[in-house]
């Protein structure tokens, strides 16, 4: 099935002012596989004259064989008609063809899993740096290198990387949040599209999945409680193809889910000895964007803050290992319509609780793009002793924003209200922050208005001003 390219706006933008800036641009660009750079990318380029080349695993050989096919076309100036296949000897010919080409006109080449090619020619960021030093800094050129290999990318433009100082603009490309995936999901209820949040997180790859002319019960016992099941798969083979020994990496991730978020907690968990050992996996797992290191708000920006915890930062991982792995056995005997009766309604929704803190931490981030309230420096779980708030939004050292979800089957009472005004008060009791209640199910009607406090229900999640990055407009809550 066929789904609209959806978000992106800012990256599409940015691809469209480089290419308009007429100056050389040498752009990186990097994220976690799966999450859309390939797409972006392919979009990118097949609306100019642009050669896009995605490596592959192979030899060096193998690989100057198909980028011989890719830049046939910039060799005849993209005329239309069967291009040429060049039969390249080495990079440096490759290179000095796109210098030929962009001294006749602007021409664009993307170098997509760029790092498959430095694993057949380790030289190669030093034969691109030359280059772009002598010749591409000073052509009608656009080069934009791209790969999954985020701690690979970030070295190739750190201080001693090869290409420090080089690239005039990079790109982080992340998963989308709530409101972009709930876009994929556009026929399925508000609670339906939080519900599928919590399951298949950001990444579009998951998200195109799903056949949302059927309801999502259905769908997640064909898509994820099926042995065939595509999230089924997924997560034992992305584990495979970025670790050698994935089986340490998936202990780690499962503890982690069941609620041990401290490295000693964690270590204990995995069998490791210690916590000084697991913190090499957590930092892998951290690199690739599957886990982050948490703070409460306060503490952001302090990389040497004790009081952190590690969570699964993909949400479809920490379905995964929840609800999913425990049940793998199960699943694979074909007993998928019994575990998904068994976690249906109350151990689904103790889940997804988890994912509604994190969507109402992003809807308050979506407020403040949209102008409505803000700016923030940080919004985060802020987590003390005798309490917790949801979503906690910093202005500097100020407690601007604090917000508490509330997903049960009941109308949020005015005890919550008076409940998140306590654990303000425990913590930055000279502040004066709006406050933000969100309901599954709707408000209690003796919640009394008060200026300070807004109630947010789960349509308002995807009302359409909150697409700031597309939309002009501004407006502010009252």
């Amino acid at each position: 099935m066929s789904h609209p390219f959806i978000d992106r706006y800012r990256e599409r933008a940015d691809l469209d002012d480089a290419w308009d800036s007429g100056r050389p641009e040498l752009i990186v660009v990097h994220g976690r596989r799966r999450v859309g750079k390939s797409a972006l990318l392919a979009r990118f380029a097949s609306e100019r004259p642009v050669s896009y080349y995605v490596a592959a695993e192979q030899l060096e050989r193998d690989q100057l064989a198909d980028v011989g096919r890719a830049l046939g076309p910039m060799s005849v100036g993209f005329r239309r008609g069967r291009p040429p296949r060049l039969a390249i000897r080495d990079w440096d010919e490759a290179l000095s063809i796109v210098g030929d080409a962009a001294a006749r006109r602007r021409i664009g080449l993307v170098l997509d899993e760029f790092p498959y090619l430095v694993a057949g020619n380790r030289a190669l960021p030093s034969l691109i740096q030359r280059w772009w030093d002598s010749v591409g800094s000073r052509s009608n050129v656009v080069l934009i290198l791209a790969g999954s290999q985020q701690s690979m990318m970030r070295s190739l433009v750190s201080s001693e990387g090869a290409l420090y100082g080089r690239p005039t603009r990079t790109h982080h490309l992340r998963p989308f949040d709530y409101y972009y995936a709930g876009r994929f999901a556009a026929g399925w209820s508000p609670e339906d599209k939080v519900r599928l949040y919590a399951v298949a997180g950001g990444v579009p790859d998951y998200l195109e999945e799903f056949d949302f002319s059927r309801p999502l019960r259905d769908e997640l016992l064909r898509v994820v409680f099926s042995p065939a099941g595509r999230l089924f798969r997924e997560a034992p083979d992305l584990l495979r193809s970025e670790f050698v020994e994935p089986r340490t990496y998936e202990t780690v991730l499962r503890a982690i889910a069941n609620g041990y978020v401290t490295p000693g907690e964690i270590a204990t968990q995995a069998g490791l000895a210690g916590a000084n050992r697991v913190t090499p996996y957590l930092e892998r797992l951290i690199d690739l964007d599957l886990v982050e290191r948490r703070v409460p708000p306060p503490e952001a920006g302090q990389p040497r803050s004790r009081n952190s915890q590690y969570v699964i930062a993909d949400p479809y991982l920490r379905f995964f290992f929840a609800l999913v792995d425990p049940w793998r056995s199960a699943i694979q005997q074909g007993q998928g319509a019994a575990v998904l009766a068994e976690i249906w309604g109350e151990e689904l929704d103790r889940f997804v609780s988890r994912t509604f803190e994190d969507v109402a931490g992003q809807h308050l981030q979506r407020l403040a793009g949209a102008g409505q309230i803000g700016p923030f420096t940080t919004v985060g779980f802020w987590w003390f002793s005798g309490g917790d708030i949801d979503a906690a939004a910093m202005s500097g050292s100020r407690l601007a924003a604090a917000a508490s979800a509330k997903w049960t089957r009941e109308h949020v009472k005015p005890a919550d209200v008076a409940g998140l005004r306590r654990d303000v008060a425990l913590v930055a009791p000279g502040d004066r922050p709006r406050l933000f209640l969100y309901g599954r199910s709707g408000f209690d009607r003796n919640i009394a208005p008060e200026p300070d406090l807004t109630l947010v229900g789960l349509q308002d999640l995807y009302a359409a001003d909150l697409e700031y990055e597309r939309t002009p407009g501004r407006r502010t809550i009252a």
